[in-house]
Order: C-alpha cells, then sequence, then structure tokens
C-alpha cells in the first residue's frame, strides 16, 4: 500500500490511524540551483528522505509543501517564494488539519537547507504549545552534518549551495535532470573571522558566526554569474547514495523515538 497520503482512501487513513500517529510532511522550495541543477532540488531532497525513511518505520507522508521561504534566490529566474509570515501559517494549517483528525507526532522535513528553519521553528513553537502534539524539524543537512562531513572531500567552501553535497544526491537519485556540462565552481569567499550567518550546512567552517542577511541585490552579486556556492565537481553518485543513507538512518531513529512517545493532545480548533 502507498505511504502518500494523497494517493490513499480516506478509510485507509482511518486505519492507519488505529495503530499508528506519526507522520512525515516534506517541504523544499523551487528556487535556483545554479546552471546544472533543476529547480526543484530542495523538494526533491525531502521527498527522497521521506520516502525512504516512511519504508522503513511504517509510517505516512503528507503530499511535500514545495514552495519555501527563498527571498534571496528571486535575484534568479524561476524561483518562486513564499512569504515567511506565509510559509508559518501554511506549516500551523497542516499541522492543526492532521491533528484534527488524530495524527499526535508530526515530523516535517526541511529540504531547503537551513533557509527555512526561521519560519518553521517560529511555527513549530506556535502549534507545540497551542496542541502539546510532537513535532519535529528535521533539517537535512544538519540531521546528519557530522556525517555528511565525513563522507565529503573536507574542503571549507565546498559545501553550501548546488554543491558537493546537493549535487552528489541528485546524481544518485535524480541523474536525468543534473548536466555536470554546465556546472560551474565558484569559490565561497569568507570573512578573516566572522562569517555572515547564524547557521551553516559546511561542516569544515571554524568561525564565528554574526547574522547579517544580504538584499536580493546584493546576493545576485555575491552568485552571479551561475548561482552556485560550493564545488559541484567534488561530486559524484557514490557520495549522494551514502549522503541519502545517513540522513535517512538519523531521521529513521527521529521516527522511532517520536512513535514511542505518549502525546495527549489538548482540543484541536481546525484551520477555518
Amino acid at each position: 500500500m502507498t505511504q502518500w497520503i494523497h494517493e490513499m482512501k480516506w478509510p485507509e487513513v482511518a486505519e492507519y490511524l488505529r495503530t499508528n500517529d506519526t507522520v512525515l510532511i516534506p517541504v523544499g522550495s523551487v528556487e535556483q540551483h545554479g546552471t546544472h541543477l533543476p529547480m526543484m532540488t530542495d523538494g526533491a531532497e525531502a521527498i527522497d528522505v521521506a520516502e525512504v525513511a516512511a519504508q522503513r518505520t511504517g509510517v505516512l507522508i503528507t503530499p511535500p509543501l514545495w514552495f519555501g521561504w527563498t527571498p534571496h534566490h528571486l535575484a534568479f529566474p524561476g524561483t518562486i517564494s513564499l512569504s515567511s509570515e506565509t510559509l508559518m501559517r501554511v506549516v500551523e494549517d497542516i499541522a492543526y488539519s492532521l491533528l484534527y483528525h488524530g495524527f499526535r507526532k508530526l515530523i516535517y522535513i526541511n529540504g531547503h537547507r537551513v533557509s527555512n528553519l526561521p519560519p518553521l521553528e517560529l511555527a513549530q513553537v506556535r502549534i507545540r504549545n497551542r496542541t502539546n502534539c510532537y513535532m519535529a524539524v528535521v533539517d537535512i543537512q544538519l540531521i546528519a552534518r557530522k556525517e555528511i562531513g565525513e563522507i565529503c572531500d573536507g574542503v571549507v567552501g565546498a559545501i553550501g549551495h548546488a554543491c558537493e553535497v546537493e549535487t552528489s544526491h541528485m546524481l544518485f537519485t535524480h541523474p536525468d535532470l543534473v548536466d555536470m556540462s554546465k556546472a560551474v565552481y565558484q569559490e565561497k569567499k569568507f570573512d578573516s573571522k566572522y562569517l555572515g550567518s547564524f547557521a551553516t550546512t559546511d561542516p569544515y567552517i571554524d568561525r564565528d558566526m554574526v547574522g547579517l542577511k544580504s538584499t536580493i541585490d546584493e546576493y545576485r552579486k555575491a552568485m552571479s554569474p551561475a548561482g552556485t556556492g560550493g564545488d559541484p565537481f567534488r561530486a559524484s553518485r557514490e557520495k549522494g547514495q551514502k549522503i541519502l543513507e545517513v540522513i535517512v538512518a538519523n531521521t529513521v531513529e527521529i521516527i522511532e523515538r517520536a512513535k514511542k512517545m505518549d502525546v495527549v493532545l489538548k482540543p484541536i480548533e481546525p484551520p477555518l
């Protein structure tokens, strides 16, 4: 039987809820990923992780939320961004709908590495306090940051956007959508002491951090001409397989922990 809720009939979902109350919600982004990867990369990665993790744990998956919070990537054509407030409301409405029907454990799989986290985490605080549900936000880079660092080549600046990690993942799961003949390496330049971010996907960064966000115009200048941040030429299908496996393994552990928890919900108001 399918594990995608949108492919099921409602009595099948009701039957599932008799014995299981955990569900995965993949969240991605439609945004530029350099000249060699498709706009769907973040969503595709979240879906890949959710599918394999669901198969191993027997839980259900909601339809993916393709759009994320990505105003910086509006610097390049084709990117579609939700406002932070809209993403928060959509995440909350999805949660209240699921909780209203009897799901108690919600695990959002974030494929828009780090960037979706501010609105997701703010929504998480509101959802948990209003409902008492279990809710986890699994960022597919941060959930296995240490392991991914061991798989990759260990060069500062090689991991960023449309880089060694993302290109490897897509070479393994969606090779038909990758055009390495158009890949571009763009070296990331760092301040001698401070990294202008509160979070990074690069496990080799040894800088202190300060929160600095660029405007769309500044981002366009910094990421031109290709929109790539890092080194896609270090990528390989073999690395992609290993990267997906470590992300799934850690995600499965989170799912199994959640399944064992006893959660008593507060009264749930459906989204109206």
